[in-house]
């Protein structure tokens, strides 16, 4: 778990869970932070245990007794309800009546000398109860924290939050000020979130499948500021160069940074390269990985940001082993150059996902996701569900490396 939120924070904290242990565990840790360190009465929202067994787990890990426990529940200090209690009343949501319990304890706890209410609230019964759309709108209309002397963490588990569609889950990210996903659809553009040697698959949305180019789209630009921003080698190899009002229209919405020559690479006839990889010859990508290395010690970079869309191409024409060998080699071209020269390459390869949407092609879809360290959608939110292997194969190279 991260970091323990402040209560001067106002934090309204998003929680995903891989499992229902893991919530109850970190559920628990964060309310017993603010009930011994912080002087917040605390307030545990589940159904996955009953009353008595939350009581155990506090007697047995916060080292309180029973009669001690049962008299600070008795004055709405440490506080348990059940979820379908809490949050339903005769079946049918009530919004004002949840708001108005929340409300409740948290002046109760001002009365008692505390600072106010933390809270740990399971949203797994909206979900059993077929209220899964409901609690969207909830969350939308939730008075903000600040209004109330409280923070707290919504929890979701990971099974119902794969079932919200992309527009829900967005709606989640943007109304919580601060997010605990376990690794779980986080950001890319979190800095925190990743090394600076990853090799990054995006999935882009596109309207169109027959459009021959991929869009220069927002996180695009933003991963590229962000490296010229930390003073990072850029280096752009894509096949929208071979359209002139493209690449303008990039620099264009890159060039407020006022970046200098050495710190961006736009690699021209990149044609040339889809070409030879269709012909089975990494040739003029060895010369490029050359170019690339000989560039950061002239100018003395370190990290290197490198995007690509040609993998995206192969694939889109059916030349699948030759993508897949491709995105080998890069594979093998972060790791040699972070091995024997210290440089850290950050690469993101471009996918139009309308080429996964045939389920003929899932078998090469697996491949070309088993080659990269990340896998996310257009917005940078990596996604657990891309592939189910990718958490293997990361266990892989970490006991490798060992």
């Amino acid at each position: 778990m991260p970091p323990i939120i402040q209560f001067q924070d106002k934090s309204h904290v998003l929680g995903i869970y891989s499992s229902p242990q893991r919530k109850i565990e970190e559920g628990l840790e964060y309310l017993r932070i603010g009930f011994e360190e912080n002087n917040e009465a605390i307030l545990m929202i589940t159904d996955e245990l009953t009353k008595d067994e939350i009581r155990n787990e506090i007697i047995k890990k916060w080292n309180i007794s029973r009669d001690h426990l049962l008299d600070l529940e008795k004055n709405a200090i440490i506080n348990i309800k059940n979820s379908r209690k809490f949050y339903l009343s005769t079946n049918i949501t009530d919004r004002d009546r949840i708001t108005k319990q929340y409300s409740d304890l948290a002046y109760k706890s001002i009365k008692k000398g505390k600072r106010g209410l933390r809270i740990f609230g399971d949203m797994k019964v909206f979900f059993e109860q077929g209220y899964g759309k409901y609690v969207i709108e909830f969350e939308k209309l939730f008075p903000p924290l600040n209004d109330f002397p409280m923070i707290g963490i919504c929890a979701y588990d990971l099974d119902d939050f794969k079932k919200l569609d992309q527009e829900s889950r967005k709606i989640l990210f943007n109304h919580h000020n601060l997010h605990i996903t376990n690794n779980l659809y986080r950001n890319i553009f979190d800095d925190s979130t990743h090394q600076l040697t990853e090799h990054i698959c995006m999935y882009l949305d596109m309207e169109s499948q027959l459009s021959s180019f991929l869009p220069i789209t927002n996180s695009l630009l933003r991963y590229l500021e962000e490296g010229l921003q930390q003073n990072q080698l850029c280096v752009y190899l894509s096949i929208n160069i071979l359209e002139n009002d493209n690449i303008k229209m990039m620099l264009s919405q890159v060039s407020n940074l006022k970046f200098q020559q050495e710190d961006f690479m736009i690699i021209e006839n990149s044609n040339d390269y889809y070409i030879n990889a269709v012909c089975e010859n990494l040739k003029r990508f060895e010369d490029l990985k050359k170019l690339i290395f000989e560039k950061a010690i002239r100018y003395n970079k370190k990290d290197i940001r490198i995007v690509s869309d040609i993998p995206n191409f192969l694939f889109k024409n059916k030349h699948f082993d030759q993508c897949v060998a491709l995105e080998e080699w890069w594979d093998q071209t972060i790791e040699d150059l972070n091995k024997r020269h210290g440089l850290n390459i950050l690469l993101l390869c471009l996918y139009d996902s309308n080429n996964f949407h045939n389920s003929s092609f899932k078998y090469h879809r697996h491949r070309i996701n088993d080659n990269h360290s990340i896998v996310c959608d257009s917005d940078g939110i990596v996604h657990f569900n891309f592939d189910p292997y990718l958490e293997s194969r990361k266990s892989e190279k970490a006991e490798g490396g060992r």
